[in-house]
């Protein structure tokens, strides 16, 4: 692909005819990701989050306090269709994760590699334990990661072809993240940025371009107005995440983070770095360099989530395959490359066949807010039946007449969102909370004289205000527990709050999630 003119090299153009898609090849590989995925979609018990979609989606809104509508309305969908079904709440987290697989090709192929870099492409990314985390769960970034992806597809298809309906197409895509979490905006104007500084400059002069953007503009003006009129709480969850992440991890741990979500594959993404800084086949997307530095920055300099990244690595590992296929393998070569791939193959399918662990094998507490993503990967999330039980008993135990405007009211989100699902199984009365985005679904009505409150502090401490009466009524204490859900819980029953619900609320409600772990130990 270099062109020489005497010892002046000549920038390659970007390729006009591609070569044939490797639909066998990749048909097989995404075949067979989404059989393993599938396999094991419901092993792992529902999680907080999870509990925690599916009561947004009882709570329709146009923004809520941490995330876009979309994955609630999912949540509410399966529900709808499945209700109780962890297989439905997950599916579109598996066909998110099998469509980033194909887009790996795809990428592959548009960057001009034939069928084995498409086919390798692929394969590198259906075995990195990102893929098996995106595809484990419902989350917001099981969706914002493929979205980015697809973005970034559409901006390089444009390079080639200039078809102006792919700017409008990436316009609506972006449109469609922004449902999800707010990261996107961030990234087309990173994008912008490496476009009027690398160019091709004539991208952002395109009215298909402003098209695109007005799309993205149009759909952030609901959500906007929803933060605005309650006080950009989406704006406070960004320092939220960094220290939650920095509590899970710290900066200097942020490289090890990276090789543990791209595994044996992230050799292939450092050689699609390589190759997209070095190789001319990639000199006409330089615009997607400050995407990718900012990004690898944001996560290793500021401690940020991984995935803030990943929905680079399609392009990375598309990259990597093709620049690696350019250079020609030589049989060593190969027998490295395929052990690898085997290597990467055999740590997915040991991560989807192992975890989770079963509750058995929990041998050590847990103590520490960074032990807290370890032991939701290793064991999976767990309590939930004992807090229900726990709460149910409690709330038997009290007087009939007493029970009869009786409201709930938990300190953390994952507590409410838990009784909210399993609750009324169980004869329990309707749940609020002030933690994060359920501060936001509703307040107990001010008639609300007595709630039975939970939480790992006191009803004074956490709602901020005084009782005229507060009784404790049991502990939910498991030494193994999961902290905030059945290990160092108390059930309170409090009369008479010292101001209307309506006055107390906004300042009891509390965005970081509340789960103890800081109070065991001392």
């Amino acid at each position: 692909m270099n062109v020489r003119s005497g010892t002046v090299e000549v920038p390659a153009a970007p390729i006009t005819t591609l070569p044939a898609f490797a639909w066998r090849e990749v048909s097989i590989v995404a075949a067979l990701a989404a059989t393993l995925f599938l396999a094991r979609i419901d092993r792992y018990r529902i999680g907080g989050d999870e509990l925690y979609f599916l009561a947004a989606g009882r709570h329709p809104s146009v923004s809520y306090a941490d995330q876009g509508p979309l994955v609630p309305l999912l949540a509410a969908l399966s529900d709808h269709l499945a209700p109780g079904s962890t297989v439905a709440l997950r599916l579109p987290a598996l066909l998110f994760t099998v469509l980033a697989v194909v887009l790996s090709a795809v990428m592959a192929r548009e960057f001009g590699g034939g069928r084995l870099p498409q086919t390798v492409a692929a394969l590198a990314y259906a075995t990195t334990p990102m893929a098996v985390m995106q595809s484990a769960m419902l989350s917001t970034f099981a969706l914002d990661i493929t979205l980015t992806a697809v973005l970034a597809w559409l901006l390089i298809r444009w390079v080639r072809t200039r078809a102006d309906h792919l700017l409008v197409a990436a316009g609506c895509v972006a449109a469609v993240d922004f449902q999800v979490k707010w990261l996107i905006p961030i990234i087309c104007a990173v994008l912008a940025l490496g476009v009027a500084v690398f160019g091709p400059r004539e991208m952002l002069r395109r009215p298909a371009w402003w098209l695109g953007s007005a799309v993205l503009a149009g759909s952030a003006a609901p959500i906007l107005w929803w933060q605005h009129s309650n006080g950009w709480p989406q704006l406070a969850m960004g320092a939220i995440v960094r220290d939650e992440q920095l509590a899970t991890a710290g900066v200097l741990a942020a490289p090890w983070t990276m090789i543990q979500v791209t595994g044996a594959a992230g050799l292939l993404s450092l050689a699609g770095i390589w190759a997209g800084l070095r190789a001319q086949r990639f000199r006409p997307y330089y615009f997607l360099i400050p995407m990718i530095v900012i990004g690898l920055g944001a996560v290793v300099l500021a401690g940020l989530r991984p995935y803030f990244v990943a929905g680079a690595f399609p392009g990375l590992l598309a990259a990597g395959a093709v620049y690696l296929a350019d250079r020609g393998l030589t049989r060593r070569d190969a027998i490295i490359g395929g052990g690898f791939g085997v290597l990467a193959t055999a740590i997915c399918v040991a991560l989807v066949v192992v975890l989770p662990l079963p509750g058995s094998a929990l041998r050590q507490p847990t103590d520490d807010y960074a032990q807290i993503h370890s032991r939701s990967v290793l064991f999976g999330p767990s309590g939930w039946d004992d807090l229900v039980t726990a709460v149910a008993t409690t709330y038997d135990r009290i007087p009939p007449q007493q029970r009869a405007d009786l409201m709930l009211v938990t300190q953390n989100y994952w507590q409410a969102a838990a009784l909210d699902e399993f609750g009324p199984a169980a004869g329990l009365p309707p749940v609020f909370s002030p933690n994060r985005g359920y501060g936001y679904f509703g307040v107990p009505p001010d008639s609300a004289d007595t709630v039975l409150y939970l939480g790992v502090d006191g009803p004074d401490t956490a709602l901020r205000t005084r009782f005229a009466q507060t009784t404790l009524l049991t502990r939910l204490d498991d030494p193994l527990g999961f902290p905030g859900v059945n290990r160092g819980v108390a059930v309170w029953l409090c009369e008479g709050p010292g101001q209307p619900w309506s006055v107390l609320w906004p300042d009891a409600k509390e965005l970081r999630l509340v789960d103890g772990t800081s109070r065991h130990g001392r």
